[in-house]
């Protein structure tokens, strides 16, 4: 009887004993499901945070982009509007100088306008929109207020083509004003026209003008042509040869004056 009461205690001991460690064990437990718990909010929220950052951030660089190509459509639009004006202007300014110079000239000038010209023959020829209707003729000289831009070889009733003294083949009577040297000058395309032929030792410098010589009937006499861009020994050393910067910018033509020879 003794002994079965005490396997019940004993049994009772056990039994507690075992809730004390299952109470022991259910701290710690309770608490690393709290703290993974814990982390795993914070993840989560950390995540949902940086992906409505991430998207705000798109929306911002997107909405910059866009605000961007705005901008530069408005600049272009801009700088060609004010390419325009500044092109209206010139023209203006040039007509208005052509006119000046239409009104000073003792015989007819006709006023024209440049219509074409060809990519393959750019520093040789342009089209006017004046023809023989117009009064202009083979060997009318073509001017701006400038300086000389060539000359009438061909012409039909409404328009004319011009040789212009870019091309090698035009030449034009000239004369060095300060020291009155007379001579022929040749185009030399996209280059610096030519003057051969100056005798070595010739008092000239850089910087002279070059001006029409006039006695032709073609071309109006003083009229600018350039001027020495530098001089230098032919080949063979017998003559010099001067380099000529045009007055005229050849490849950039609109209005020019044609003048029916004397």
């Amino acid at each position: 009887m003794l002994s079965r009461s005490n396997d019940q205690a004993e049994h009772i001991a056990e039994a507690v004993f075992l809730v004390i460690i299952l109470i022991m064990l259910a701290g710690p437990a309770s608490g690393f499901l709290m703290t993974a718990s814990t982390w795993v909010s914070a993840g989560l929220t950390k995540s949902i945070y940086q992906v409505k950052s991430t998207r705000d951030l798109a929306d911002k660089v997107f909405e910059s982009t866009e605000r961007i190509r705005e901008l530069e459509g408005k600049l272009a639009k801009t700088e060609i509007e004010l390419a325009t004006i500044k092109r209206q202007a010139r023209d203006t300014n040039n007509l208005r100088k052509m006119l000046g110079l239409r009104d000073k000239m003792s015989r007819k000038a006709v006023a024209a306008e440049v219509s074409a010209r060809e990519p393959d023959n750019w520093y040789e020829q342009v089209v006017l929109d004046k023809g023989q209707a117009d009064g202009v003729v083979k060997g009318s000289a073509v001017i701006t207020a400038d300086g000389v831009v060539g000359q009438v070889f061909s012409t039909s009733e409404h328009a004319s083509v011009v040789r212009l003294i870019t091309d090698p083949e035009q030449k034009l009577g000239v004369v060095i004003k300060r020291i009155g040297l007379p001579g022929i000058i040749s185009g030399n395309g996209p280059n610096l026209a030519i003057i051969d032929y100056v005798p070595v030792g010739t008092n000239v410098d850089v910087g002279d003008k070059i001006i029409c010589y006039g006695k032709g009937g073609a071309f109006p006499d003083n009229h600018p042509v350039g001027e020495v861009a530098s001089i230098r020994r032919d080949t063979n050393g017998a003559s010099m040869q001067i380099d000529v910067k045009l007055a005229e910018n050849c490849f950039d033509l609109d209005q020019v004056l044609v003048l029916p020879p004397i």
